[in-house]
């Protein structure tokens, strides 16, 4: 609800605790069918925030919408991390977490994010102008910005341009960090940027961990260093790209 990076982090860790706290409970149940129940549990709130979200649009008294907004947003994010609270304990966890269901739940999460967030700046161009003019860029890069958004979010959820959406949004978001470290914002300006780089970065990690038909499962050492390389990258093409587009 704050939007605060602090605050942001807190809810990922209550609701790994709360996960960690269930884990026991939930240890005599299939790691698929709980992989599902995720799922659902995900899509359900999707769809709570798509309706909160067509209200802000709607209406010009966002004050019981933008706590609705809030609120929601802080769910998926206590979601997140009660996913791998749930895993933390289990004999099967890598099982459960690389689930086609919770990989799916996963990337329709930050798929709905970024699509949002597009459809956000494309219905506010007015201060997103102004803002992306102050920071050196020009209109052009605006949208462009929310044209890839919503494209990498479409992305996210078609297997052959998983991979490549997901290196775009994860340059794009430290992108956005960069550009407010040379604005010299307040580092809670960057929140929901580093909490979609969190996200981003799980997901690529349980990706790299899943089954491969006819190949060796990959450790879990060599994903973390697999996807950390492909991050530091995207992160040198951002603050490059942000140089560059400035000029």
């Amino acid at each position: 609800m704050f939007y605060r990076v602090d605050y942001a982090l807190a809810v990922l860790f209550a609701g790994f605790i709360a996960g960690v706290s269930f884990s026991r409970r939930t240890a005599a149940i299939l790691p698929s069918r709980l992989a599902r129940g995720y799922y659902v549990a995900v899509a359900i709130l999707l769809v709570v925030r798509t309706a909160v979200f067509a209200c802000t649009l709607l209406t010009t008294d966002l004050g019981f919408c933008g706590i609705a907004v809030g609120l929601t947003g802080d769910v998926t994010g206590f979601l997140f991390g009660a996913l791998f609270g749930l895993a933390a304990r289990r004999t099967d966890a890598r099982k459960f977490l690389v689930d086609p269901s919770v990989l799916a739940a996963l990337c329709m999460a930050i798929a709905f994010t970024f699509s949002m967030a597009a459809i956000g700046k494309a219905f506010s161009l007015a201060p997103m102008t102004e803002f992306f003019t102050q920071s050196g860029y020009s209109i052009t890069f605006l949208k462009f910005i929310v044209i890839a958004e919503i494209f990498g979010a479409v992305g996210l959820l078609l297997p052959w341009a998983f991979l490549p959406s997901l290196i775009g949004l994860t340059t794009d978001m430290f992108g956005a960090v960069v550009t407010h470290v040379h604005n010299r914002d307040p580092l809670n300006d960057s929140t929901g940027a580093i909490g979609l780089l969190i996200r981003l970065v799980a997901v690529g990690v349980l990706w790299a961990l899943r089954p491969r038909p006819g190949k060796s499962e990959r450790t879990v050492r060599n994903s973390l260093l697999g996807v950390g390389a492909i991050a530091i990258a995207c992160l040198l093409f951002a603050v490059a790209g942000s140089v560059a587009v400035r000029h």
